[in-house]
């Protein structure tokens, strides 16, 4: 009798022992009774050999029948296995560095043969450039279907190649709660009363993305020269000719309002209409690897890394909001490519790694890329982060209350300004922090740009006073948002857009531009999460 302390296989043991001292006894009777009767044995006939074969698998001894199931036992336990659980944490921080900072590291772009290139889609082979007049098919119905399959983008072969490489790039953990979570339906409208949005505002916006789906071409994409969609309905279109044929940067600036209202490609009045633009701004990158990375370059005809940041935010904030693995692997593949085009300042310019160092208006794009990537839990080395804070570091005035182009500006250059005061919030400078304090207050004097001449200012600005809130943030909002809801059209085919003016190097874009800043600027209240909240669900980078 075995133990109360003894297992499974003790147990066992002691059986088989018994069945051997059994055997042993019961093969001595039998040899005994066999030599008894041998002679009768061997009278029998060979046509009974089938019989005795078969006799003797019963009579085969008790101790070989209880090994050959013990040893059976034995290999079928020896087949099960139990694996340990595996946890996954996707991963992303920077941790504290000194007032110096740490060396940037210097990227190479890998001379790659075309061969070697991966395509995305065998259908487009150079970006698309649109010239002529579109010829629409069928009217475009903005109503979405609800026979539609809220369904994940159908993605190509490379997805898989190009998920998210945590193994290639040093990250820590990004616990954060749901991102984008501002923008669903309860939230934004809590967010829309808190922060000084009204009905007029927010009809304002739904017109706007009306105006948008309008201007969707049959491929999915939006061009700067709109009129050729909607055949001149409305005017004002991209005064520069090469940058009407930015059509990444025009897609995703058409884009970026949707999702800023929480309209996603599987949710949504506009579903039809962002699942068409997502599909589209997927196919239209050009896919290669740098040091052995994958990228995706989202830089088109005449562009430069405006374009690449616009799509990489647009198909992060995507990514976040839905949580589409097809999405996962181009928004990865977007945020390395800006990860390896930052120049040795820390900075971002026009071209990838550009040797006169970075600019303050690029960076803004590039930062708030990173940010979308960290907000939808894709790998963000810190490095890159700490280098765009060193950029800041060389670009400031004022204690870091003002910034310039690419550098330090002895008068007030208040686009820079906004943007650099707005990437230092994002890289975790507090509410109270002497410059942003002095800032928010430069800001706040110089208020919205006059009759809505620079909404990219405006568009900056807006973010960094809504962030800061208090009575500055009230007034600043009044002021704009009361502009902006007046000078929408109204009627005929421009209904729902804006176009101010065209002096200007950011108003040579076009109505389509404007449309979109104008939109972006309406739905500040609920875009982000407050990050001074007291309980705020969209972390800042933890540097």
């Amino acid at each position: 009798m075995a133990s109360s302390d003894s297992g499974p296989l003790d147990e066992a043991d002691d059986l088989f022992a018994e069945d051997v001292e059994m055997a042993s006894e019961a093969e001595t009777d039998q040899d005994a009774a066999l030599s008894g009767s041998e002679a009768d044995e061997l009278q029998h006939d060979d046509d009974d050999d089938s019989g005795n074969r078969f006799l003797f698998l019963q009579a085969a001894p008790a101790w070989l029948v209880s090994t050959l199931v013990h040893v059976l036992i034995l290999l079928i336990l020896g087949l099960l296995t139990i694996a340990d659980p595996i946890k996954i944490v996707n991963v992303l921080t920077a941790s504290a560095t000194s007032d110096d900072g740490p060396e940037i590291e210097e990227f190479a772009i890998d001379d790659s043969e075309p061969n070697e290139m991966q395509e995305v889609s065998e259908e487009i082979t150079e970006p698309v450039e649109i010239t002529e007049p579109v010829d629409l098919a069928e009217p475009m119905d903005v109503v979405v279907p609800m026979e539609i399959a809220t369904v994940p983008i159908e993605m190509t072969d490379f997805a898989t190649e190009m998920a998210p490489a945590a193994a290639q790039l040093q990250t820590l953990s990004a616990a954060t709660a749901t991102p984008m979570g501002s923008r669903n339906s309860e939230m934004k409208k809590k967010l829309l009363r808190e922060y000084g949005g009204t009905e007029s505002s927010e009809a304002a916006v739904q017109e706007a993305l009306k105006w948008f789906a309008r201007h969707q071409m049959p491929n999915g994409a939006w061009t700067l020269q709109h009129n050729l969609v909607c055949r001149n309905a409305c005017g004002n279109p991209c005064a520069d000719v090469k940058r009407g044929k930015q059509i990444n940067a025009a897609t995703a600036l058409a884009l970026l309002p949707f999702l800023g209202a929480g309209q996603t490609h599987m949710d949504g009045e506009f579903q039809k209409v962002v699942f068409r633009g997502l599909q589209f701004l997927i196919a239209n990158g050009k896919p290669g690897r740098v040091n052995g990375l994958p990228v995706i370059d989202y830089r088109g005809p005449g562009g430069n890394m405006y374009d690449h940041g616009l799509a990489a935010i647009l198909l992060c904030e995507a990514y976040a909001m839905t949580g589409d693995p097809a999405i996962a692997a181009p928004a990865q593949a977007a945020i390395n490519f800006v990860v390896t085009a930052q120049c040795r300042d820390g900075g971002w310019r026009y071209t990838p790694r550009q040797k006169d160092g970075g600019d303050t208006s690029v960076v803004g794009w590039q930062v708030m890329a990173l940010k979308s990537g960290y907000m939808g839990h894709l790998a963000v080395p810190p490095a890159s982060i700490q280098g765009s804070m060193l950029f800041l570091d060389k670009v400031q005035s004022h204690g870091g209350a003002q910034y310039g182009y690419a550098g330090p500006s002895v008068k007030l250059r208040k686009g820079t300004t906004a943007v650099g005061l707005l990437c230092r919030m994002y890289t975790g400078w507090k509410k109270d922090h002497p410059a942003i304090v002095k800032g928010v207050d430069v800001l706040s004097n110089y208020g919205p740009s006059k009759n809505g001449t620079d909404l990219y200012y405006d568009y900056y600005a807006a973010q960094v006073l809504r962030q800061f809130g208090g009575p500055k943030w009230d007034a600043f909002n009044t002021q704009l948002r009361d502009f902006l809801v007046s000078k929408q059209a109204q009627d005929g085919g421009a209904k729902g857009s804006w176009h101010m003016t065209d002096k200007g190097h950011f108003n040579e874009s076009g109505r389509l531009c404007q449309t979109a800043f104008a939109t972006m600027i309406l739905e500040v209240y609920y875009r982000h999460m407050p990050l001074y909240a007291d309980a705020a669900s969209e972390e800042e980078f933890p540097l």
